[in-house]
């Protein structure tokens, strides 16, 4: 598939691009396509001294929305609006993945601060054409994991969104990443619980010092 990263200049972008590339053709989007274009040559030889044959390229956000079939929204959640409302003519019928979530820092801690219409995933679903599927996911990965191609990451994903198929494609997304392990979270309209989640990670890593703080669920 023909992943678009938008933010993929980023620390969380290229985590992504590190752990997609060698299986799918990867689309660097960036406000300028010369950067875009930096990171993707860099990227690529970087997953080259690796043994990974990548196919990354480098484009202006718009173009790299248009050129793909899934985009990644790999931005904070101030940049959502300029990335959806504004390049609603580049978009389709793609699948979006949100791992965006809404929050401030309030003293020395962090708070969920959604959106009126409850999560960024929903923000994201009222901003985009129609055809578009919006599949809320990977809130609770650590970036830093993410680039860490010598790790597994381990944990859970957890994804929410309204069209099933979608939700299996984003699901064997995860299972590229080692040790990950997707699991359905419901409809888009839940989005807000896994949201909520990431600042309640940034809470207990900077409380007890524990690095790269996940999600994993277990049955008893």
């Amino acid at each position: 598939m023909k992943i678009a990263v938008v933010g993929g200049t980023g620390d969380c972008g290229q985590g992504f691009i590190k752990r997609w590339a060698k299986e799918h053709e990867i689309i660097v989007g960036s406000r300028r396509a010369e950067k875009a274009e930096e990171t993707a040559e860099s990227l690529t030889s970087f997953l080259r001294e690796v043994g990974v044959d990548a196919r990354i390229r480098g484009m202006e956000n718009g173009e790299a929305v248009e050129a793909s079939e899934i985009v990644v929204l790999s931005v904070p959640y101030k940049f959502v609006e300029s990335m959806t409302a504004d390049l609603a003519e580049s978009y389709s019928d793609q699948i979006v993945i949100s791992p965006v979530v809404p929050m401030a820092r309030v003293e020395k801690h962090f708070e969920y601060t959604p959106p009126v219409q409850g999560s960024a995933a929903l923000l994201v679903r009222e901003l985009l054409p129609s055809k578009v599927k919006v599949v809320a996911a990977f809130h609770t990965i650590s970036y830093a994991a993410l680039q860490d191609l010598e790790k597994p990451v381990g944990g859970d994903v957890l994804i929410a969104g309204d069209d099933p198929e979608s939700k299996e494609v984003v699901a064997d997304l995860a299972r590229i990443i080692e040790d990950l392990r997707p699991l359905d979270g419901g409809p888009l309209k839940l989005a807000a619980q896994m949201e909520g989640l990431t600042p309640l990670l940034l809470n207990i890593s900077r409380l007890n010092r524990v690095k790269n703080a996940g999600i994993t669920v277990i049955e008893g």
